[in-house]
């Protein structure tokens, strides 16, 4: 699973009746961002004081990643980190849907309503393994030593408050005080300021320049989706919400951006 995948299991809010996907707006910028986190990871990227920068165009293992690095490469000039999150396509989650449908995560069932548009009802989803991921979550926002940026257990719960996911992950009065570390834990690395400038590449440095690269992007990330989502909660579009499966579409014109030999439902 990548980190993308990963946010959108953390997302599904088990209920009585259906299955909800918790700030699906908010969501997608946040899945947007995971890409590059993972990315910087497999010490494909770096990102500067005004442009992404792709240090080696080697593909990785999962496809999506594969082809988000070729896009990077491709782009001339290339992107700023800002513009790029901006541009998270509104199918963006229903993209790691299908995902986590392939993965066997998620059953899904797709209908067309009387307007033409597809719904998605969520019909089922592996509750184990989304168990195992709020016990990574918890081996973060329990601990009380530091962590470098470089864990993909920080950078989930980073993510993971950026996207308003806390109460999705520790639900109601038992959940507060574990919300209240993620926010304090957010607020600490939004605080800390970013080293400027790019990631030296030469084959000395490499180790300890990725590490740093990690460090300063997360970091940035947290910043930009912070403004991000003030910017359009200023502009009065309510980012916050909660969408239920009964109700949840796929915007946007044109396909529900599946991707494979296409799944009808159960």
């Amino acid at each position: 699973m990548t980190t993308g995948d990963e946010l959108l299991l953390l997302a599904m809010v088990p209920g009585r009746r259906r299955i909800r996907i918790r700030s699906d707006d908010r969501l997608r910028y946040a899945l947007r961002a995971s890409e590059l986190a993972d990315l910087c990871l497999a010490g494909r990227i770096t990102v500067g004081r005004r442009r992404i920068e792709v240090l080696d165009t080697r593909p990785v293992e999962d496809r999506r990643l594969s082809n988000v690095l070729r896009g990077l490469g491709r782009a001339t000039p290339p992107p700023g980190l800002k513009d790029w999150l901006r541009q998270a396509p509104r199918s963006l989650t229903v993209e790691y849907l299908s995902r986590l449908e392939d993965q066997k995560a998620v059953r899904v069932r797709r209908w067309r309503d009387p307007s033409g548009r597809t719904r998605n009802d969520i019909l089922s989803m592996d509750m184990p393994r989304r168990q195992e991921l709020l016990t990574r979550l918890d081996s973060v926002v329990r601990s009380d030593s530091e962590r470098s940026t470089t864990d993909c257990n920080l950078i989930l719960a980073l993510l993971a408050q950026a996207a308003g996911l806390a109460p999705a992950a520790y639900p109601g009065l038992r959940g507060m005080t574990h919300r209240r570390r993620m926010a304090a834990l957010a607020a600490t690395y939004r605080l800390i300021p970013a080293a400027t400038g790019t990631v030296p590449v030469a084959d000395v440095e490499l180790a300890s320049a990725l590490t740093a690269g990690a460090d300063v992007l997360t970091r940035q990330l947290l910043g930009e989706l912070s403004d991000l989502y003030a910017d359009f909660t200023t502009g009065g579009h309510g980012l916050g919400h909660g969408l239920d499966s009964g109700g949840w579409s796929e915007s946007g014109a044109g396909g529900t951006g599946h991707h494979g030999d296409g799944h009808t439902g159960w």
